[in-house]
């Protein structure tokens, strides 16, 4: 209303029709011609809801908001800028204010903030970035840590050559040989990285043969292509 200029008046009725349910009661009650300016029907209105109005808290509630032990530093930031909408007062310098002194005292990344402070909020997000970047690899690698240690002790070495059994199931008949074919293996050791990112970690080093032309070109997935192949029609994690 107030961008195209419409007349007050015009706010007054407009509004009117947009009120629903005890508004709409209470406006219908009020006398005729009681209404002379815009300011007054907002001054009434607010006067009669206000009970209902939500309080922003103040920004100074942010500083509530601490880092806790073993909390990540992306856990934090992720939490703290949940509250910061909620808040009113909440300028960039206060927000970064608040930031650090909300981190863990003697962190790493606190430390480097004691020997330089960022000039800004942008700059702290910046300067954080490599500690979130170390936080993030070393909970990878302990993940993978804690899942090797546990399939380890789960069961003993002869144990687990016991998942490595031989397949019943026939799949093919050898037409040399005249007898079923089978799978060597029926179940793998699982693996801890995607079979692409594996076979793109040791190719060319001659840890796998290379791999045997296909000929099915006519049906192939031109969306899909295969660094094991060479050629389209599967991606590289689902060769077998």
């Amino acid at each position: 209303m107030e961008v195209y200029l419409v007349p007050e008046p015009t706010h007054c009725r407009l509004f009117a029709t947009s009120l629903r349910g005890s508004s709409q009661q209470w406006f219908s009650k009020l006398g005729l011609a009681s209404i002379r300016t815009w300011r007054q029907l907002e001054d009434l209105f607010i006067r009669q809801f206000q009970s209902t109005l939500h309080y922003s808290p103040h920004v100074a509630t942010l500083a509530n908001i601490k880092q806790s032990k073993g909390e990540h530093l992306a856990e934090y930031f992720r939490r703290f800028n949940n509250e910061v909408p909620k808040v009113r007062g909440a300028r960039e310098e206060t927000i970064k204010n608040f930031l650090i002194a909300g981190l863990k005292k003697g962190s790493k990344f606190w430390k480097s903030l004691q020997a330089s402070e960022p000039r800004n909020l942008a700059e702290f997000y910046k300067q954080a970035e490599p500690f979130k970047k170390v936080e993030k690899s070393m909970r990878e690698l302990k993940i993978r840590e804690n899942y090797r240690d546990k399939r380890d002790r789960s069961s003993s070495p002869d144990e687990r050559r016991k998942t490595y059994q031989r397949s019943s199931i026939p799949k093919k008949i050898n037409k040399d040989l005249g007898r079923p074919y089978t799978r060597k293996w029926q179940t793998h050791t699982p693996l801890i990285a995607s079979i692409d990112h594996i076979y793109a970690t040791y190719a060319g080093k001659g840890v796998s043969r290379k791999a045997a032309p296909l000929t099915d070109y006519n049906k192939r997935d031109t969306s899909k292509y295969c660094a094991y192949h060479e050629v389209t029609g599967h991606d590289t994690a689902d060769y077998r």
